[in-house]
């Protein structure tokens, strides 16, 4: 919903971001200028290492709305596994855990993402993750917004929980649990988790099992039986990765994916 650019602030002689919304989308529909302020509403309240930096928000004389951002040189988790389309246990756990302490920090202060994915991970040119594009971000507590107000199924058709789907449903944070374990199936398999898939172990030779319960945890169709946060989430991740025993049994089977 946005353009971004590769630009200098002069008065600080730095490198930014500036994502700005395109002036036809703007005219035409009311929801991506809210959608666009949202995200630099939301990006602003948060201070952590693992979420890119807001440093301005603004609109040009000519009604051009904008956001500068921490420019962050490297490539998004989608370019990283785009050219091999796996990546191994030791590239992917640390950099999910990265995700998922950032990701707890956000949901602990009442912001959840709502499109987590690939592309929207941004792993700097020095290891460092940063999660990007809180243009969906739900504010929870706030009055409905424009937004809610539509109905609309918002995210990125992949990575949504099930649960989005339905009208009515408040999402929380743990849509945001799902979506990472979406994103941990695909990052060790090179496959997307639909219909009744396979495990991780089951598809690549050589997976550590554990990743098995942890991958049907995060994508339980009911979100009472999924990690309830995405610190759980880690903790079981990190515990992978320490060989230490696991804490997650795995579950029997598939785990069913629906359109």
């Amino acid at each position: 919903m946005g353009a971004v650019y590769q630009g200098r602030q002069i008065n600080l002689d730095r490198l930014v971001a500036i994502k700005v919304l395109p002036p036809e989308l703007g005219m035409n529909d009311m929801q991506f200028i809210q959608r666009f302020k949202n995200e630099a509403r939301a990006m602003a309240r948060l201070s952590h290492p693992g979420i890119v930096i807001v440093h301005e928000f603004g609109e040009t004389a000519g009604g051009l709305l904008y956001i500068v951002m921490e420019f962050v040189p490297g490539q998004d988790i989608a370019q990283m596994i785009a050219g091999k389309k796996t990546a191994s246990p030791a590239e992917t756990v640390p950099l999910l855990m990265q995700v998922c302490e950032a990701l707890h920090y956000a949901h602990e202060r009442g912001i959840v993402h709502r499109d987590i994915k690939p592309s929207n991970i941004l792993v700097g040119d020095s290891g460092e993750v940063k999660v990007a594009d809180f243009g969906l971000a739900k504010v929870l507590h706030a009055e409905r917004s424009q937004i809610a107000l539509s109905g609309a199924v918002l995210g990125t058709l992949h990575f949504m929980a099930p649960e989005a789907f339905v009208p009515g449903t408040v999402v929380d944070r743990r849509a945001d649990v799902y979506a990472l374990g979406v994103m941990l199936y695909q990052m060790l398999t090179g496959r997307l988790p639909q219909g009744l898939f396979e495990m991780p172990s089951e598809v690549v030779a050589g997976i550590d099992p554990r990743f098995d319960g942890i991958v049907s945890k995060a994508l339980r169709e009911d979100r009472s039986l999924r990690y309830q946060t995405a610190e759980e989430l880690r903790l079981d991740l990190s515990d992978v990765l320490n060989q230490t025993a696991p804490a997650v049994e795995p579950q029997s089977g598939g785990v069913s994916w629906y359109l």
